[in-house]
């Protein structure tokens, strides 16, 4: 049997996550990870290679069935399992299904989803086999890795919700196999030694709104509450490795209820869905997926504030028993990016609109804003799109906001919100 390649690459990545990572457990069971039966959490090779070919797949799709393979060609790349580290452990965070039409919680819709927690790494590899004459596929190999380093693919479950997000460090190795050493290294399983720098990636990519702002006595509630002195149970933020954070799931909630009631008072409420998705069972449609992203906001220079709330018998205006309550709210500076399809333009401006409501002061993120809780006080929001283009709206104490558009992105994708209100 001939040779079916003379040359060989092998990629070991170290992969640390920016944000929690979730893989799914068994049976869509939201409260673990996938293990390996040692109890080791990993990521499906299946996972990691259907991220990297769909990604391909919109620059080259040629490379991509050459790389992964198609129903007339094996394909030449080989993607192991991304391993974690043997005492990696999960974290949860709460989640809460709303109704969308009445915006109350749904009967059952308070659950927890556990992942892989920030700051965690794992190892995988990529094995190209070809030949001499088509090694430019290791172009798109590093792209591909490079992509995934500048957050351009995110993996696994929940990616809307920020999940997915790492940082790379790589090293490479080549295998002649004409070279009799380089031939003895490749049956011996020689590791990569020399790290290599990704490629910049360009190509058409996302638009990214930054929002900075000082957040006031915000609350989004742990999954459990924290036993202090004296066994007092205290309702707390939620925190990740020791720092208070929004999690972008409630950030997307709070943003989408009001793009949603803005879309409905402009007549185009499939714009909505288009940006954040939906699901069968609320509109009796088939389900669809958002194309939004929203990332995790953390909080610099914490305050945190413990104070104590009762809980009162409407009928009969008294206390109700045990129902003393504290809880402890946290206020600083915060910042968070929202990433949307750069080709989505009416989708743009719609969020833009949510976006300048939130800086105004119209609504809410977390709990307890009937009582003036989660109100953010913005300071800007900063946008970046393709080729360099850029806007911003900045925010004044007064709640008014002042437009800079100097490559007239805003402007364009106003225009487009109202092209489909006609």
């Amino acid at each position: 049997m001939g040779a079916k390649f003379d040359c060989a690459a092998l990629y070991s990545v170290k992969a640390c996550c920016k944000s929690p990572l979730r893989t799914g457990g068994e049976d869509n069971d939201m409260e673990s990870v996938l293990r390996y039966a040692d109890g080791r959490a990993f990521v499906q090779g299946t996972s990691l290679a259907g991220a990297l070919r769909d990604w391909l797949e919109q620059q080259n799709a040629a490379m991509a069935d050459q790389l992964f393979g198609s129903q007339k060609q094996p394909g030449q790349l080989v993607v192991s399992d991304g391993i974690f580290a043997e005492n990696e452990q999960q974290i949860m965070r709460p989640r809460l299904k709303l109704n969308g039409k009445t915006g109350t919680a749904k009967d059952g819709g308070k659950f927890d989803v556990a992942a892989i927690g920030t700051g965690a790494c794992f190892t995988f590899e990529l094995v190209w086999m070809g030949w001499q004459a088509q090694q430019d596929a290791l172009n798109w190999i590093e792209q591909m890795l490079a992509a995934l380093h500048q957050q351009e693919i995110s993996l696994g479950a929940q990616k809307s919700n920020g999940f997915g997000a790492v940082s790379l460090t790589v090293k490479k190795r080549i295998f002649q196999m004409r070279d009799a050493v380089d031939r003895a290294a490749w049956l011996e399983n020689r590791p990569a030694e020399q790290e290599i720098s990704l490629p910049q990636v360009q190509c058409q990519g996302f638009v990214k709104f930054t929002v900075k702002a000082k957040a006031e006595r915000i609350l989004v509630m742990a999954a459990e509450r924290e036993l202090r002195e004296n066994n007092q149970a205290v309702t707390v933020n939620i925190s990740e490795n020791g720092e208070a954070i929004i999690p972008a799931s409630s950030l997307k909630g709070a943003v989408r209820a009001r793009a949603q009631l803005i879309a409905h008072h402009l007549g185009c409420d499939p714009l909505a869905e288009k940006l954040f998705g939906n699901s069968a069972d609320e509109y009796g449609n088939e389900l669809q997926a958002g194309s939004v992203i929203f990332q995790d906001a953390k909080f610099s220079r914490t305050i945190r504030q413990e104070v104590k709330r009762i809980r009162i018998n409407k009928f009969t205006g008294g206390v109700i028993q045990r129902g003393l309550l504290t809880q402890e709210p946290v206020s600083g500076e915060i910042q968070f990016e929202i990433k949307i399809p750069a080709e989505q333009s009416e989708g743009c401006g719609l969020l833009l609109f949510a976006l300048r409501d939130l800086g105004i002061g119209l609504y809410n993120i977390g709990s307890g804003g009937s009582i003036g809780r989660g109100y953010l006080d913005v300071h800007t929001v900063e946008v970046k799109a393709p080729k360099g283009r850029t806007g911003r709206i900045e925010f004044s104490q007064e709640h008014t906001c002042v437009l800079t558009d100097p490559d007239k992105i805003l402007e364009g994708w106003i225009q487009a919100v109202g092209r489909k209100t006609e």
